[in-house]
């Protein structure tokens, strides 16, 4: 590859090109220094070149040195190797050489030695009675079991040679009076399930029939098993004080563990082992022992269950957590050992009742909590003066305060509850969040029911009307809440589709229920008034009362109670909205003449009824008893519309003079000031308390109405 012929590092470079380049272009100092500096790199590069060939002439005297070692040393190696070739040699023609002369030996060594250990067999065969004696004698039974079954097959073998045949008839009998030794220990009461397991082993080994035995060893199994499981009861019975985690610890070593070694054993010897076995064998022991451990587990899991409902009633569900984490943890262990037993199925139906039982208990904390805080603020409500902490607090904090009661109480029984009940139990959401729901919406619609309204009230009527705004609180945000919560705590199975609780019945009842409440709170509010204007009109002799001078002192109470109610209303409920009926200077005007009527002037040569029925067809109808809305100029209209329509009826029971029928002006009037500025629609107040004065003059004997002035007079002084 062609390069620059003025590059001085390549093979290409010119000399003669570049110095002409150089006189060509740089000036006389610029030559000096370029000559200084080249003589700098020709004096650089012999330095180096001088070190690289002594490093590298070093380098060459090592490498012969060690070249020449190595040479040496070969020489040796190989000298070493030819004398230890000549000495194996040597060895190999001397053992030969023994071998030749020692081969007869060996051979008469080799029979002697066969003869020897025929000997020692024999030996053996003879001292086996006395061998089998001093065993049985020691208590050795598996020593002895294992020693005839070494040489039984044997006997069996030489039985036709007399000496022999006497060996083993003397052995049988010594083994027959062993086999007895073990049927007797297998029976005794006080063998352990191991020193059972052992002997039925020993008997297998003698062959003994394996199902008669699998039945016996069961048998006496179910027996130890049965007394280790009283044996936790009767300490549970002694110790009533003590946690269940004793109970559990007694069971899981004693009853669970034995009923595990009873299960190994058994598989072991009953249908794991192949030598003897009949066909068919192992399926019948396998179905036995089946059998027998779901009916001893059937037993055991009673007790458990006994005595883990006495700790169900506990709020605190630690306990219990840890004793059932336990116990399903030895019954997992037995279901791995014997699956078809159906431990497991068991286990769970076990953790299911218990987490469904202590679910319960829950529920019935939670209901009586928010029975008891009601019944409190019943109290406080009922008690003008009261030591209760609750009393002071607004009717709005009582409504919040039975709220946080639902609320806290089901956030901490769901976290409680969660701690061992698994998140796909529906009966938790549907139990402790919707039974605790039903049953608030249940216990306020004691509070309407008609068997509550007869007689006096045994209850402040602003109970339910707390009640109401709690149960209306409820359908508009805090059901939704509760729900989603439980939803989020328990949601639904991971493998399914997630479905939430369905929340739309139980809104639309509590919203029923809110409403029956408010309305049922208006009517009981009405009748209270009602029965107060009832009283004072029967209080007084109309036909010959004096001239008025004084509204009646049961109308102030009327106007005051409406203030009062009016306060309670308003803590709970917004103002509402109200129809714009005028200014309060033409409220304060209100009268009532005799020519008034809707345009028909009043005859007194006319019959009343006629008169009666023919103002009734002018005035606008008025529903009494109608819906009321969640606000509190509705609630108060409801309450005002009902005493004012009592009013009427009362009037028209009644008889009245003339200072009668202006009595009954100026208490009209008087509500006329005072109730307009408690109702949505005033017009309706105003035509209310119209009936009431026609209906006066109806029943006047004379009809003689006072002067307006007057009345504004006598109403202005109270």
């Amino acid at each position: 590859e062609a390069g620059d012929p003025l590059d001085i590092d390549r093979a290409c470079f010119e000399p003669d090109s570049y110095v002409q380049k150089l006189l060509k272009d740089c000036s006389l100092n610029e030559l000096f220094r370029h000559e200084e500096a080249k003589k700098k790199e020709i004096q650089e590069l012999d330095s180096n070149m001088q070190y690289l060939v002594y490093e590298n002439h070093s380098k060459f005297i090592k490498a012969s040195e060690t070249i020449r070692e190595m040479k040496d040393d070969f020489q040796r190696l190989e000298d070493d190797m030819n004398r230890l070739t000549s000495c194996m040699g040597d060895i190999s023609q001397s053992s030969a050489s023994i071998n030749e002369v020692l081969a007869d030996r060996k051979k008469q060594i080799s029979q002697l030695c066969g003869v020897h250990h025929l000997l020692k067999k024999l030996q053996f065969l003879f001292e086996l009675p006395a061998r089998l004696k001093k065993c049985i004698e020691m208590g050795f039974h598996g020593q002895a079991v294992h020693t005839y079954t070494k040489a039984h097959h044997v006997l069996e073998q030489f039985k036709h040679m007399s000496s022999f045949l006497n060996i083993q008839r003397e052995c049988v009998s010594i083994v027959c009076e062993l086999k007895s030794i073990l049927r007797k220990k297998l029976d005794d009461e006080e063998s352990t399930t191991a020193d059972i397991a052992e002997t039925v082993d020993l008997l297998l080994e003698l062959k003994e029939p394996p199902n008669h035995l699998c039945q016996q060893f069961l048998a006496n199994a179910r027996q130890n098993l049965e007394k280790d499981l009283d044996t936790a009861q009767k300490l549970q019975q002694e110790e009533e004080s003590q946690d269940v985690m004793k109970f559990v610890g007694q069971l899981c070593t004693g009853f669970l563990a034995n009923l595990s070694l009873v299960i190994q054993s058994c598989y072991d010897m009953f249908i794991a082992r192949t030598d003897g076995k009949e066909p068919g064998m192992a399926e019948e022991a396998q179905q036995v022992l089946t059998d027998f451990v779901q009916s001893v587990m059937s037993d055991c899991l009673q007790a458990v269950e006994e005595r883990l409902k006495k700790e169900t009633i506990q709020l605190d569900s630690a306990m219990l957590v840890r004793a059932l984490d336990k116990i399903t943890g030895k019954l997992q262990v037995i279901d791995q050992l014997l699956p078809s037993a159906g431990t497991s199925s068991s286990s769970q139906d076990l953790v299911r009742n218990i987490a469904l039982l202590h679910t319960k208990f829950h529920i019935q904390c939670l209901k009586q909590s928010f029975t008891d805080t009601l019944m409190s603020v019943r109290v406080a409500l009922a008690t003008s003066k009261s030591t209760s902490p609750i009393h002071g607090l607004s009717l709005g904090e009582q409504c919040t305060l039975l709220y946080s009661c639902v609320k806290n109480g089901m956030e901490s029984s769901l976290n409680n509850v969660k701690e061992f009940i698994k998140p796909n139990y529906e009966y938790v959401r549907k139990g402790i969040v919707m039974d605790l729901i039903e049953f608030v919406l249940d216990t306020a619609k004691t509070f309407t029911e008609p068997s509550k309204e007869c007689g006096q009230l045994s209850y402040p009527p602003t109970l339910i009307l707390t009640l109401s705004r709690l149960l209306h609180n409820m359908e508009r945000t805090s059901i939704s809440y509760l729900v989603s919560y439980g939803d989020e705590k328990f949601p639904p199975d991971e493998h399914g589709p997630v479905v939430a609780t369905p929340t739309a019945e139980v809104l639309r009842r509590a919203g029923q229920e809110a409403q029956t409440l408010l309305n049922h709170y208006v009517a009981v509010q009405g009748r209270i008034i009602s029965q107060m204007i009832r009283k004072g009109l029967d209080a007084r002799d109309w036909l010959s009362t004096i001239e008025p001078r004084s509204v009646r002192s049961v109308m102030k109470r009327v106007v005051e109670e409406v203030s009062t109610i009016d306060q309670q209303v308003g803590s709970l409920y917004e103002e509402g909205h109200r129809k714009d009926q005028g200014s309060e200077g033409s409220r304060q005007t209100y009268s009532y003449s005799l020519n008034q009527g809707k345009g028909y002037p009043y005859s007194s040569t006319m019959d009343s009824s006629l008169l009666s029925n023919i103002q009734k067809l002018f005035y606008e109808r008025i529903e009494v008893f109608g819906r009321v809305e969640y606000s509190k100029l509705s609630i108060l209209t409801g309450i005002i519309k009902i005493f004012l329509k009592a009013f009427i009826e009362c009037v028209r029971l009644k008889t009245f003079g003339k200072f009668g029928l202006q009595q009954v002006q100026v208490d009209s009037h008087y509500l006329q000031i005072y109730l307009w500025r408690y109702v949505s629609d005033e017009h309706l107040v105003r035509l209310l308390l119209e009936q009431v004065v026609s209906s006066a003059i109806e029943r006047c004997v004379e009809p003689q109405l006072m002067e307006q002035s007057v009345v504004e007079a006598i109403c202005g002084h109270n």
